[in-house]
Order: C-alpha cells, then structure tokens, then sequence
C-alpha cells in the first residue's frame, strides 16, 4: 500500500507515489497477493513431496477412470432398461428444466412450491436466530427424544445404535425426498432402524458380538461386505445382456462398420476406461508391495463399493452414505492372518486409506446423478463425462496446490481426531493384531515369505467373518428373489445395505415420515 503523506516528507511524496506505481519501491512495502502466494509456495518442501506424489497421483487418477468407465458402463442399464428413479437428478432436473418462452422454470412458477419453500426457510431463520437471541425468540424443535422407552424396555440397549433409534430427528429435506421413491423403498428405509433391533437385540442377548471398528473391520462391517458382495452381483446378473454386449463392441475395436448409436458408444469407451484402469490399479498396487491376489481383491473390491454406492444414490436418492466397511477390513478375515500376512495388511490399509476412506466422496455417485441429469436435459453421456473430467483434473490440481500451502502456512488442526490420528495410523492399527498373532504362534517370517499363489492356498476364514458375511449375501439375494417373485412384498434389499450406518441412524424417521 501507499504510504500516507504523514510519513513521508511533502517534497518527497509524489516520487514515492511514482515509484510504488512503476514498481520500483514495491518490496518496501507489506506484503501483496503475488509476494504472499510466492511466500506460501517456498515454505513446501516440494522436493519431499515429489515420490509421494509419484506413487498416489497415478493410482488416484486411475481409480477416477475406473469410476468414469463404470459410470458409462451402466447408464444405459439403469436409466432406460430397469428405469431406475434417480431422485437427485429428477430434483435438479425439476428446477433447471423451463420453457424458453418463460423466464422461470414450471417449479419456480408453482405457489405450492414457494409456500413449502418458505416454511422451512423460515424454521432454518428462526433457529439460526435463536443461537443469538434466546430470550427473544423461541425455537422451532424438528427433533424429540424417546428415551423415555429405553427407561421402559432396557433391552433396547444391546443396539449399538439404539442412540438413533430414540431420537426422533425431522429433517424435511429427506421427508421431501420420501416423495419422489417408491413406496417400498421409503418403508424399507424408514424401518431400517426399527428392523435391525429386531435382529441385533437378540444376537447381542445371546453373546454374539456386534462391535465393530469403522475403519478396520467388525460383524457389521464383514455383514456388508456380504451384502455389498451379493447385491453386486444381482446388478451385474440383472443387465449381464447389455453389460456383456458392451464389453464384445470394446474389445472387438470396430472398424468402420455399422455405426455405434451413442449410448452404445458411451458404454463402449467405459469398457474401454474400465479394464486399463483397472489393470493399472492392479500393476501400481503390486509395485507398492502387495502380492497380486491381495492387489486384486482390494481393487476389485474397492470398485465395487463405488459401484453399489453408486446404485444405492440412484434408486433411493440417500445423499449421504457410508458403507461402513473398507476392502481390507473384509480381506484379513477372509485371508486369514498368515495367508495375509502384516505387510499385506498394512499395504492394502494404506490403499484404502488414500483411495476409498469414505466411497461416499467418491466421483462416480456424482457422475451418475449427472448422467441422468445431463440425459433429461438432452446431453450427450460422452461430453458430460469429458467436461466433468476437465472440471475434475483442475480441481485437483488447484487443491493440491492450496492444501499443501495452507498446512504448511498454518499447520493441522490437532484436535480433528479423524483426520489427525485415526486416518494417518489406520495402517498400523490393522497391522498390529496380526503381528502379534504370528509372533506369538512363531510364523511371521514365513508369512511374510509367501508367494502369491501360496497365499491363496493357505486361506484360513475367520468362522465369524463367514457369518457375519454370509448372513447379508443369503438376506441380499433372498430379499431380491421375494422382490421380483412375490407382488405383495414391501421390503428392498437396499436394507442389508444401510441399516446400522449412522445417515439411516440419524434420517430413518424422516424417511418413515415420508412414506
């Protein structure tokens, strides 16, 4: 900044002015944007960062186009053949959508909608105002307690999740939301809750345990990775035909023959994306130091979480999702701690950490919703992927660049136990029981000395892992045959998929509500 002339003698004044112009006397002067920028980008050490960023950059870049090519792999399954719902993008669809005569949209022109619209803007108003004024104004309550029945019934309490089951939570966004589902999908998600007390509540009382860590494994995380497993599969056998037909046109490289409709195209270039990224994935996680069975089975199931979160944003319009359970979390049990091994664990942990810590962030929920969407509005599936991929490579570039500038300008938050301890540990916290385990049984060296096939022949299943897993696959599949043979039956399998996470624990009610 200038001076002011108080500082400066009168006679010297307007030189000082014309050499702060020209430039000349700038570095006297505090610090501007550019200096500050430069500043900032000197203090990371770019040199450190370099292998780093060598070994992630390509494998995060790989697992977005293995998501891309999914993404187009089945757009056309779901949107056109099984007519899957899409609430999100049938919501935006509804307030981008208008007729060029008009200046607005059909939404924006309905009373009803206005009138809902200002009712909850006025609560959300209200409540934000009573934080600064609560002896004036009086607080719309959207949620109650029905703690007064755990008092009742104590058994209640053997749900891990029991928190949720006895908080009556209304948030209108999803009771809107419930409108625009089928009615089993809203029921099935409504009593989510309610139905697994019914089973947990049982199990707890007859010793079986359901605890389980988030991040590294448990009954209820092996239960999904069941679920997750089973529902896969029914996706893939429900539009095996076009899936099949798609992956023939990709490999076969046609020569100008027939020409490719575009949706076709577009699920030809996602066969295409898919199986180079995904033999990418495998090649850079071998070279990180997995053996090659435990490399494809944390891709592949990794992949898979993207795809089913996927699905489960499509069908039920949930916009917040864990899965609840990582790829490794579900390998060591299957594995066996020998056949694993500690370095194996730690590895795949590391990848899991980095790729997929929570597939609810992941692109391709979004990429889907934006397929559809850019379909409604009568857009080309290939240039909504390319656009989405340009915006998506200059994002991260740009926070690449910002986050490591600003970590090393004002540090990390300590008290952020997530971020700060339990992501950066996750490696060695799943790596320490089995170590223990092997030290103490005298096999760690020959663990660690496995080859890759013999690894697979010296799989030992955890007897409750197979449990646990094989009750949500057998739920899964039962769940879907009574769904498509039984007329009268008002359950989704989706339910396997989303009881006991915490966004049905907190958005249960509200879905029952809706329905």
């Amino acid at each position: 900044m200038v001076p002011p002339a108080a500082l400066v003698d009168s006679a010297d004044y307007d030189a000082v002015v014309s050499r702060y112009v020209t430039g000349s006397d700038r570095p006297r002067y505090p610090m501007g944007l550019r200096d500050g920028l430069a500043r900032r980008w000197r203090q990371v050490p770019w040199e450190a960062w370099a292998a780093p960023l060598a070994t992630w950059l390509p494998m995060i870049v790989l697992a977005t186009v293995a998501m891309v090519g999914m993404a187009l792999i089945v757009h056309r399954q779901w949107s056109s053949h099984e007519h899957l719902q899409y609430p999100i993008a049938a919501f935006m669809a509804a307030l981008l959508e208008r007729d060029p005569s008009q200046a607005y949209g059909p939404v924006l022109r309905q009373r009803a909608f206005w009138i809902g619209f200002a009712v909850v803007f006025l609560i959300r108003v209200n409540n934000g105002l009573c934080q600064w004024f609560p002896e004036t104004l009086i607080p719309v309550r959207l949620s109650c307690s029905l703690a007064p029945f755990g008092s009742t019934w104590p058994a209640l309490y053997r749900n891990p999740w029991v928190w949720g089951l006895l908080r009556l939570e209304a948030f209108p966004l999803v009771i809107a939301f419930a409108f625009f589902l089928n009615s089993e999908i809203a029921l099935t998600m409504g009593l989510s809750q309610i139905l697994w007390a019914a089973v947990c509540i049982p199990m707890v009382g007859s010793g079986i345990s359901v605890v389980t860590d988030y991040d590294i494994g448990g009954w209820q995380g092996w239960h999904r990775a069941g679920s997750y497993s089973a529902f896969a599969l029914m996706l893939l056998y429900a539009g095996r035909h076009g899936y099949l037909s798609g992956l023939r046109q990709a490999l076969r490289m046609a020569r100008g023959g027939a020409a490719v409709a575009e949706v076709d195209a577009g699920a030809c270039w996602g066969w295409r994306l898919f199986l180079v990224a995904v033999a990418g994935l495998v090649v850079l996680a071998i070279r990180l130091g997995l053996s090659w069975p435990v490399a494809v089975g944390t891709v592949l199931l990794m992949l898979m979480t993207f795809l089913v979160v996927s699905r489960i944003s499509a069908e039920t319009g949930l916009f917040f999702i864990q899965p609840g359970w990582q790829p490794f979390g579900a390998l060591v049990p299957l594995f066996g701690a020998y056949a694993m091994g500690p370095t194996s664990i730690a590895l795949s942990a590391l990848v899991c950490g980095v790729l997929c810590i929570d597939q609810s962030q992941s692109l391709m929920p979004y990429l889907t919703n934006g397929l559809k969407l850019g379909e409604r509005l009568r857009l080309r599936p290939l240039p909504v992927v390319s656009w989405s991929m340009a915006s998506w490579a200059a994002g991260l570039a740009l926070a690449l660049v910002v986050v490591l500038m600003v970590t090393y300008d004002v540090g990390t938050q300590t008290q952020f136990y997530w971020s700060y301890y339990r992501v950066p540990t996750l490696p060695f916290r799943a790596a320490e029981p089995a170590v223990l385990q092997l030290q103490a049984t005298g096999q760690l060296e020959a663990s660690e000395g496995l080859a890759g096939w013999e690894r697979l022949l010296s799989i030992q299943p955890t007897r409750a892992f197979l449990w646990a897993a094989g009750t949500g696959f057998v739920g899964v599949v039962l769940f879907s045959v009574l769904r498509l043979r039984v007329p009268w039956w008002p359950l989704h399998p989706v339910l396997f998929l989303v009881w006991a996470t915490y966004p049905l624990s907190m958005m249960s009610h509200s879905f029952l509500m809706g329905w």
